[in-house]
């Protein structure tokens, strides 16, 4: 594949020794190695020792690159605005007024805002104030490194936004997004002009869980931002234009990296844009060099850039993405297309160079989307042929509607973007309906990913060697391996295994038996939007667990149920157990579930003893939420939810409250009767769910036993030994 490229064996050489040195101290082994390599070359030019200097030359970078200290931190962040900011959740404050919960970046600073409606297009020289932190890392085992993200992107601290004093207006570009936004508006549908401001203008706008959901378990996710795909398409569109208009050449050329080039100023240099320009140019500035136009050589030009401003980038989702599904395309689709000239008709050859193209993308990056986001799908090889040309009409009419809306012609287009958009939407959802278009499963880690390659790359040099003596679906057979990663990961405790999962101000707890059973108490934060997806969902992936057999909820707050909707869906959970005052839920039909309370004396419901609640309505008053918590025991472990005084007295009446393990009720706040219930119960270890400020000292310094926070540790988990309660290291 890299043949006679040097470039592309000192790319592929520099990506992989900056990944390595992300994990090892190896400075002094780096530069000698680059001596070595370069004397090596010198004598004579071989792809081995070009690979070693890039690895060399790669390691030393990123060396290099965290020798970067961090700003100081402060209470204020002055400087401009970079972009629009990113909007996660929209909503109405108190007046009546459109707010939102979101982030923007000024400088290395992320300042973060809640439920304000803040008028900021990008550019603007403004002081923030609030108090600031560094990123925090990643608290659970499996979650995803938000603070390692940040830090990549350069981004040394947090500002949670109190007060903000605009100085200057925005940047010529912010107020041309803020103008084209506007215009978007103009004859559309609220959803259709914030999809069309994601894709025509980068905007990272809130838009229906329903549709992000579809999207991204048809594997098309990446077609709700701007990506490569919309460049191109805006390429195409100034090449006809410029075309129609006479140019050609060289002229040609250099017009369409400038007109691009502003076009990626216009949406406000995202490094998801930025790398797909470099592509681009890469691969059109070899005309303007006097060079043949080469697709690996382009990729690798632009891989070594990006590495040599910033090696981070290949620890990065959409990094590795855009470079695998480039590369693929470019080695796997020609063979798939070679095997697809079988005749039949236009039509008919043309559906399978498309599918070739798909199931070639599809190929080259599955791995890479099961890593970082636990979906295989298959159904993208479908998904492609429906959605993405309807992506492009959507992005075309995206374009028109700018240019007839200032002149008041905005009907057509935004009738005909609706619908289009609409269409996608029912695509969407029709492509994961297909029986096995998607599956959640846990990452494969990296010994299985590089099997995988060396597989996938095996098979392609085979059909290269041998043309028309494979069949093209002996590739798919490749992907098999990908689903099974679960029990490859899984790995049975010697006893009972507990984790009290860091979840901020929320609860959520797995246990796990010797046996392979497992049960999940409460799923839910108020600081996490879906924690169940974010957090739950990753910790189970991490131990290999694809089935959960018991989900309790204790009672229907939103910081112990917010989250357990996904796990439900992505976990098939076999059996829900809740209180009836969840009898206004509305839970899928394929799930069993069971109402449990206390009529008396504790009730056993298989691996569950039922303390708490009882039957509350004898006593002919209203009790609160709190107190209705649904009260377990399991594996000597008492999960008390977040009982009050009136519900702790009840439990004290019962004869045997004892467990080793206590998850102190109501997350260790103070209330009266809770030191009396926590001695009743003569735990070895007592563990509080709470963050900072969300618990009381009072409560923890007069246990007579250890207690572990979980916003002080992050997850904590513990293994019932026959003689101890072990806490497991991370």
């Amino acid at each position: 594949m890299f043949g006679r490229r040097p470039l592309a064996w000192l790319a592929a050489g520099f990506v992989a020794g900056a990944a390595l040195a992300r994990v090892s101290d190896a400075a002094p082994l780096l530069l000698a190695l680059a001596v070595v390599s370069a004397g090596a070359i010198i004598r004579r030019r071989h792809g081995l020792p070009i690979l070693l200097l890039g690895a060399a030359l790669g390691g030393l970078r990123q060396e290099w690159a965290e020798t970067r200290e961090p700003i100081p931190l402060a209470d204020r962040a002055e400087g401009f605005v970079e972009g629009p900011p990113r909007i996660y959740r929209t909503l109405e404050d108190p007046d009546g007024d459109p707010a939102a919960d979101g982030s923007f970046v000024v400088g290395r600073v992320q300042v973060r805002f809640f439920g304000r409606s803040l008028s900021l297009a990008g550019g603007e020289r403004v002081v923030a104030r609030g108090p600031m932190r560094r990123p925090r890392p990643a608290s659970n085992p499996g979650q995803f490194d938000y603070g390692a993200f940040l830090s990549r992107q350069g981004i040394d601290a947090v500002l949670t936004l109190e007060s903000l004093e605009i100085l200057e207006g925005p940047s010529i570009a912010g107020r041309a997004r803020r103008a084209a936004r506007g215009l978007l508006d103009r004859g559309t549908r609220p959803e259709v002009a914030a999809f069309l401001g994601a894709i025509v203008l980068g905007r990272r706008e809130a838009l229906p869980d329903e549709l992000i959901s579809d999207f991204q378990k048809s594997g098309t996710a990446h077609l709700l931002a701007i990506s490569g795909q919309n460049l191109v398409i805006v390429l195409i569109s100034l090449w006809t234009v410029l075309t129609l208009l006479g140019t050609r050449g060289r002229i040609l050329t250099l017009l369409l990296l400038v007109l691009l080039g502003l076009y990626v100023v216009l949406i406000g240099f995202q490094v998801s844009v930025l790398r797909s320009y470099l592509m681009i140019a890469a691969f059109l500035g070899a005309d303007l060099a006097w060079r043949r136009r080469d697709p690996v050589a382009s990729l690798s030009a632009a891989a070594l850039a990006i590495c040599l401003f910033d090696p981070a980038q290949v620890a990065d989702a959409g990094f590795q993405l855009s470079f695998a599904a480039v590369l693929g395309l470019s080695v796997l689709a020609p063979i798939l297309h070679g095997m697809a000239q079988a005749g039949g008709g236009w039509i008919r050859d043309r559906l399978r160079l498309a599918m070739g193209v798909s199931v070639a993308a599809w190929l080259s990056t599955a791995p890479i989307v099961l890593e970082h986001f636990n979906l295989l799908t298959p159904g993208i090889v479908f998904a492609n042929l429906a959605l993405v040309p309807l992506l492009g009409v959507e992005f075309v009419l995206g374009l028109a509607h700018l240019a007839l809306a200032p002149l008041g012609a905005e009907g057509l287009t935004g009738w005909a973007a609706g619908a289009t958009f609409d269409l996608m939407r029912w695509a969407a959802r029709g492509v994961t309906a297909l029986p096995f278009s998607h599956a959640w499963a846990p990452p494969p880690g990296p010994w299985v990913i590089a099997a995988y390659y060396a597989a996938l790359a095996a098979w392609a040099w085979a059909c290269r060697a041998r043309p028309g003596g494979w069949k093209p679906w002996l590739v798919a057979l490749l992907a098999l391996p990908l689903g099974l990663t679960g029990p490859l990961r899984h790995r049975t405790p010697d006893g009972p295994r507990l984790a009290v999962l860091d979840v901020g101000r929320g609860s959520c707890a797995v246990l796990e038996w010797p046996d392979g059973r497992n049960l999940v108490v409460d799923c839910g934060s108020l600081d996490a939007r879906d924690p169940g997806a974010t957090i739950a969902a990753k910790y189970l992936w991490h131990r290999g667990i694809t089935r959960v057999d018991t989900l309790v909820l204790s009672h229907p707050d939103r910081d112990h149920v917010n989250g357990a909707r996904t796990l439900i869906e992505r976990f098939g959970v076999r059996r829900l157990v809740v209180t009836r005052a969840f009898r206004d839920f509305d839970w899928p039909p394929d799930v069993e579930v069971v109402a449990a309370e206390r009529a008396g004396e504790p009730r056993r419901l298989g691996e569950l003893e039922i303390l708490g609640p009882p039957v509350w309505e004898k006593f002919g008053r209203e009790v609160p939420a709190n107190e209705t918590s649904l009260v377990v025991r399991a594996a000597d472990v008492l999960f008390p939810g977040d009982v009050e005084d009136r519900g702790v007295e009840e439990l004290l009446t019962l004869p045997d409250l004892s467990a080793r393990v206590l998850i102190l009720p109501h997350h260790g706040k103070f209330h009266r009767r809770h030191e009396e219930f926590a001695r009743r119960v003569e735990a070895e270890v007592a563990v509080a769910s709470a963050p900072e400020g969300y618990f009381s000292p009072r409560v923890l310094e007069a246990l007579p036993i250890r207690a572990l926070v979980t916003g002080r540790e992050g997850a904590i988990e513990l293994e019932l030994l026959r003689d101890v309660v072990r806490r497991i290291p991370r």
